[in-house]
């Protein structure tokens, strides 16, 4: 099977050879243009060979528009610090207007896109990290707990920047596709897990801007759903409209890869923990959860990646080790939904 043969089999619960697979991290140093992103990315995709490739670009370029901005220590691989942010009192949710898409940040990550399809094979898909528009609100205070107060005491405020960049990035998404993205890798951040909102707040602040976002992305064969951090609500998002579901499978507070799949619609994507196993110094740990994960799911509508972004420094002999075990596993030509 080719990449995008792979992926898209296991998205529909079809027999696949083996499991696709794929991991991404961030590489601060190389992050801050499109050129330098598309040419890290390509490096790591030549040295793996991934069966699709997660854009990876900096967190903040999601709110550079609206004037965050963060220090670099000039330190291969550092990361980067919050210098400044443009919501310090709840008055000032009223400046976050609507953005055009093609410009700034917006504009670099879509021209990223397009270099990085012109460059990759066309059976490789190709996503790129869009954070949801609550999780977009969250990098414009300095610390999440700042916007979660102002939902309770200022929540007219917040619904209006709700909408500027919910407007903004719907807008954004479609150039996206249109610059050769397969899809979106529509991250949560802090914004899908119990130690920051019940079910109900998610529904009433979340869920509707999301699918507004979603809906933009339609048609997309290849729409991903990070729902990142411990204690999260995976089950409360699990019917939002994607191919695979994406989430630290390993935490102890979140549902397993096997628990997920006998209730979601989507494939289910993760069974590697990018901050233990995939940092141990030999790959004992991270084959360990691969059979493990394997188990768990049968190879059936599952995606082999980390939970989260990895650590720039993450050991290549593991992730040398991870491949070559996905590219040895054959599956039962009766394996599928």
């Amino acid at each position: 099977m080719t990449s995008r043969e792979r992926v898209q089999a296991a998205i529909e619960g079809r027999p696949v050879d083996r499991p696709p697979v794929s991991f991404w991290g961030h590489v601060y140093h190389r992050e801050s243009s499109a050129a330098e992103l598309v040419d890290a990315t390509l490096e790591s995709w030549r040295e793996y060979r991934w069966d699709w490739v997660k854009l990876n670009p900096r967190k903040h370029y999601h709110v550079e528009p609206w004037g965050v901005r963060y220090r670099y220590p000039g330190v291969p691989d550092v990361k980067p610090v919050l210098d400044s942010w443009p919501v310090h009192a709840p008055a000032d949710w009223a400046s976050i207007t609507p953005r055009p898409p093609g410009e700034g940040a917006l504009g670099e990550q879509i021209e990223a896109v397009r270099l990085l399809r012109r460059a990759l094979p066309a059976d490789v898909p190709l996503i790129e990290t869009v954070f949801t528009p609550l999780a977009v609100l969250g990098e414009m205070v300095e610390t999440p707990e700042e916007l979660r107060a102002h939902l309770d005491s200022h929540p007219d405020l917040v619904r209006g920047a709700l909408e500027s960049v919910t407007a903004t990035y719907e807008a954004f998404v479609r150039e996206l596709l249109r610059a050769g993205a397969d899809g979106i890798y529509f991250a949560t951040v802090d914004w899908a897990t119990a130690d920051l909102l019940t079910p109900a707040l998610h529904r009433e602040w979340a869920r509707p801007f999301d699918l507004r976002v979603l809906a933009a992305a339609a048609g997309a064969p290849f729409n991903v759903l990070h729902v990142c951090k411990r204690r999260n609500l995976l089950f409360e998002v699990g019917d939002y409209p994607v191919a695979a579901c994406s989430w630290a499978t390993t935490d102890p507070t979140n549902p397993s890869l096997g628990e997920a799949l006998g209730r979601l619609r989507p494939a289910v994507m993760g069974g590697i923990s990018q901050d233990e196993a995939l940092q141990a110094p030999d790959p004992g740990a991270v084959l360990a959860e691969y059979a493990a994960a394997l188990s768990d799911t049968a190879g059936r509508r599952w995606l082999v990646a980390p939970g989260c972004s990895m650590p720039p420094n993450t050991p290549a002999r593991n992730l040398h080790a991870i491949r070559d075990a996905v590219a040895s596993t054959r599956l039962p030509i009766s394996q599928g939904r």
